[in-house]
């Protein structure tokens, strides 16, 4: 089996429980990514409310973390599809950011993509400089910084993440972003209808973009199935635009019987293997190779 995976909060995990990555008691490590024929996991870097004051430091932590747990640990990183078409190793990783409290200047976009970032989710579930989180009150949407950010994004070829995002910065966005759009650990309002889910117009917006949509394993947000969220997008046309965002190291429960990535086999999938495997991994790498990033 191959698996792309676009959203783990490990990093933070790893930085808070002083934890490495051959072999750990969190979702994620090399030893369980090894039963795999390939894996390809995006690792998210999360600014904690408690570490805004200080983000850029605290990015930088996690970013020096993140390098010297994948070298020691033979993963290959990846900033683009050339790299990942290229690699050498079954275990890959890329490198993205959640809640872009890092960002106060446009250069910052630029410092980030050069570190290896090729993926922005803008906000967590809050306010920021740049956008609305899905979990505010009042949503204001995008900033005019947010907008110049979003443009920024756009020219450079980094991928934007929309999960997160409240209604209004989301459709603010997508007015001005021009390439495929990821949500990457987003499920279907239409079947749970909790705030940190899509709405039909949304995921049809993110498939007529060419982007892909990761199905987040949280109860809360998938309610009694993960496989009807699946089954629910797939009847909107979306079989191309389906992936996984696991939020593996990111919640407090998983799927009954999922304990980390070993069980990602245990998922309920529909039944054609070949719409199973744009799911699990075809999806996602056809974004990488639209953007090369």
């Amino acid at each position: 089996m191959r698996v792309f995976d676009a959203h783990c909060d490990t990093l933070s995990e790893m930085y808070d429980k002083k934890q490495g990555f051959a072999k750990n008691n969190l979702h994620i490590d090399l030893y369980r990514m090894s039963k795999y024929d390939r894996y390809t996991q995006v690792f998210a870097i999360f600014t904690p409310p408690e570490r805004k004051d200080n983000a850029k430091e605290y990015v930088k932590e996690i970013t020096a973390l993140f390098y010297d747990e994948m070298a020691k640990n033979g993963v290959t990183v990846c900033k683009n599809y050339a790299d990942l078409a290229k690699s050498k190793t079954k275990q890959n990783a890329f490198l993205s950011i959640e809640g872009a409290e890092c960002v106060e200047k446009i250069l910052d976009i630029w410092e980030l993509k050069e570190n290896g970032v090729f993926m922005i989710a803008p906000t967590w579930n809050f306010k920021n400089k740049i956008a609305c989180g899905v979990m505010e009150n009042e949503d204001t949407g995008l900033t005019e910084f947010g907008r110049e950010v979003i443009c920024e994004m756009d020219r450079l070829g980094m991928i934007l993440d929309v999960s997160h995002l409240s209604e209004k910065s989301f459709f603010d966005a997508v007015k001005i972003f021009k390439k495929p759009i990821v949500a990457s650990h987003s499920n279907s309002k239409a079947i749970v209808n909790h705030k940190r889910n899509l709405t039909d117009e949304q995921f049809l917006i993110i498939k007529r973009s060419g982007g892909v949509v990761g199905i987040n394993l949280y109860p809360d947000f998938f309610g009694e199935s993960v496989k009807a969220h699946i089954d629910h997008f797939l009847s909107l046309g979306g079989e191309d635009n389906i992936g996984l965002g696991c939020d593996f190291d990111g919640v407090d429960r998983l799927p009954v019987g999922v304990k980390g990535i070993e069980d990602i086999e245990k998922l309920e999938m529909p039944c054609s293997k070949e719409i199973c495997q744009k799911i699990t991994e075809s999806n996602f790498l056809r974004v990488l190779k639209a953007y090369n990033c």
